[in-house]
């Protein structure tokens, strides 16, 4: 696996703390899946529903251990990045939800997270480390290739709905390696 560049000063990656990191989290959470949605609008011409900020808030749970990882990327004890991990059966894991703000993503956070949810995925003793991503997100599966991730059909656990998979990728790697 190659690793991330070094991150800078002020900068952490850390598991994301239940309450303390909530609201923060779920914020770019919604922010991403907001713009996912306008993207969709504007690509493909889908009108899917509107983020709910509670839902969000609310599905962080997911992504707590025993059966999750959440991660927060911090520069200057601000939150600017979100992963998450959640496993998907004893011997695969899911990345969800990988998002660095705008303004921060000359810092390398998306690879340093990544990076640090198959670190989290091999420690649960995973097999296998799926994830999916829209096709217009072409920067997203540069990262995910230079990681060893390749292309697969959609798979079981997914949470894209059947009519919207045409417009996925799929991806996985081994992490036995």
């Amino acid at each position: 696996m190659k690793s991330s560049a070094p991150l800078g000063p002020g900068v952490v990656i850390r598991e994301a703390r239940a309450g303390a990191d909530t609201d923060a989290a779920a914020a770019l959470m919604t922010t991403y899946l907001t713009w996912g949605q306008q993207r969709l609008r504007e690509e493909y011409g889908l009108e899917e529903a509107p983020s709910d900020p509670a839902h969000v808030v609310a599905s962080l749970a997911a992504y707590r251990p025993p059966g999750g990882m959440l991660l927060i990327a911090e520069r200057d004890g601000r939150v600017v990045g979100v992963g998450a991990l959640r496993r998907l059966s004893a011997d695969v894991a899911e990345v969800k939800r990988m998002y660095v703000a705008p303004g921060a993503r000359s810092l390398h956070l998306g690879s340093a997270l990544l990076d640090r949810l198959i670190l989290v995925a091999r420690s649960w003793n995973a097999r296998v480390l799926r994830l999916d991503t829209v096709r217009f997100m072409a920067d997203a599966q540069r990262l995910y290739r230079s990681r060893g991730f390749v292309e697969r059909s959609p798979y079981e656990g997914s949470e894209i709905p059947p009519h919207l998979q045409k417009y996925w990728l799929f991806f996985e790697r081994p992490l036995h390696e």
